[in-house]
Parts: C-alpha cells; structure tokens; sequence
C-alpha cells in the first residue's frame, strides 16, 4: 500500500468536505464547522497548520437525515454511524474516503476506516439551569466512560490547540484516568448501551426549541459546549481552504468558551499533531 502524507491527507479531508457541504445543500440540510476547524477558519482561513483534522456538526433532525440518505449515492465517500456499521464505537458519525485506509492502534483492536472527517449532532438541553448543568455533566461521564470501555490503553498526547502550560498537566491526568479507567470500563459496561442512553438523554430536547444547546452526546469541552441556539444555528460563510462553507454566526462566543483568547496561537511547544495514526491508498 502507497503511504499518504500529511498533506495528502489534508487534501483528501478537503474534499470530503466539498462534497458533504454539496449535499447538505443539495438537501437543505444543516451544517456548521465547529471545534480547531472552526477556529482553523477565523484564525488562519483554513487548516490550523499543525492539525489534520475536520470537524463539523449538524442539528439532530438534519444529521439523522444525511446518515439515512447520504449513502444513497454512488461515490468514493461514505458515512459510518451506529446505524450502518454493526460494531460502531464513537458516539458520533464520520465521512471516509473509502480508496483509503487508516490504521488506527487507539482501540482494542485495529480499526481500518479511511481517511474521514467527523460529525456530530447538535442537540438541546433543559431550560433551568441547575438541570442544564446536571444533564451535561451525566452525558459527559457517561460518554467519556462509553469511550473507555473500547480503547486500548496508549499515552495521551497535546491537543492542537492547548497552551503548554496546562497541556502537560492535563497529558497526564488524561493519561492516568485511561489506564485506571480502561479496564474498569471495559468490566462493567457495553459500549452499544451506554451509547444508546447517552444518545436518548440527548433526544429528548429538541435542538429547534431549545434555549441552549451542544453536542451533549460527545463532551469533550463538557458545559463549556452549551450555548444559546437561536445566534449559533443562524448561518454565516467563512473560507475555509479557499472555499465557502457554514459557520456559526456567533463563533466568537463559542470559541471563546472553548479555547479563551483563540485568536493568539499557542506556544511552538504546543503547535504539535495529537494523532496515532498512519494513513494508506487501499490497494
């Protein structure tokens, strides 16, 4: 197999991109980048140049349309979900490429998807407060438990955005939580179940109605992910790589919970890849 380099990859990423953006408005369906792509548009109009990854989401009515309809077309792209694929493990979709393959030694057993970007759904959240704040702490021990219970226990590494300062406390602490977790997890839970009441919990409030909403059912910022709807879902397009694509219309608040001063890049230390993959054209 011929190996792909990283800009290969980014390239390839790109166009999974282009064509999930074609669709969802082919089908008027909604779409925002979110996360390091997200800041990867406002800060440097594309990719964060020491990541590789895309990211968007998707209100929950429209992204249960795209995993039941997007794979109705013939095509190199296509979306694996716990809808399609028997043994799903990520309580979220992804889009691969599938003339690629990418050789994954995260989990408990080698996971030979290709090359992908991710999506997520949005969902609500409860308008009090106090119960906003109870609900997204249970999905997010829960998910992150969920998680657990199917990795294989590796070191954990920068994300590509984190500040050095704290980047090397929280390596550790990630890096402990996993390997006292892991075999915790792994004894008593079902991914498939947790997953299943993550993801009901979730669908309980409408992401259309709701004051605040986030992606509650993949915590990984926790309550700093719960914003309100009405500006988030309204859309603004930013280039991303050249090209246009939905964004947030209140983005600054958003990255601003996530990532502080998102507009001041991070240390040289912290301007490093957090992946364990190496990526391949199928033969």
């Amino acid at each position: 197999m011929k190996k792909i380099t990283v800009d290969e990859m980014k390239s390839i990423e790109l166009n999974i991109l282009i064509d999930v953006a074609a669709f969802c408005e082919e089908h008027k369906l909604r779409y925002y980048l979110c996360g390091g792509t997200l800041l990867g548009a406002i800060r440097h109009k594309g990719f964060i140049p020491w990541d590789d990854d895309i990211d968007i989401i998707m209100p929950r009515p429209d992204y249960m349309k795209f995993l039941t309809e997007y794979n109705k077309r013939e095509g190199p792209y296509k979306v694996n979900s716990e809808i399609n694929q028997k043994n799903w493990h990520a309580t979220h979709a992804n889009v691969e490429d599938k003339r690629t393959i990418k050789i994954n030694t995260n989990f408990g057993k080698i996971n030979q998807y290709g090359i992908d970007i991710d999506v997520f759904p949005i969902d609500g959240s409860p308008d009090n407060e106090k119960k906003r704040k109870s609900f997204w702490l249970i999905n997010n021990v829960l998910a992150r438990i969920a998680t657990l219970s199917v990795l294989s226990f590796t070191i954990s590494k920068y994300y590509a955005d984190q500040d050095v300062s704290f980047a090397s406390l929280r390596t550790l602490l990630r890096t402990g939580v996993k390997f006292l977790g892991i075999p915790i997890a792994k004894l008593i839970c079902s991914f498939w179940n947790l997953n299943q009441i993550v993801t009901n919990r979730a669908m309980k409030y409408d992401v259309d109605k709701s004051e605040y909403i986030g992606v509650s059912t993949f915590p990984h910022y926790g309550y700093k992910e719960c914003i309100k709807g009405a500006p988030f879902l309204k859309i603004t397009k930013r280039i991303f790589e050249g090209k246009y694509f939905n964004t947030p219309d209140n983005y600054d608040e958003y990255l601003s919970n996530l990532y502080g001063d998102y507009m001041t890049p991070p240390s040289k230390q912290s301007q490093q890849s957090h992946h364990d993959f190496e990526v391949y054209w199928r033969e």
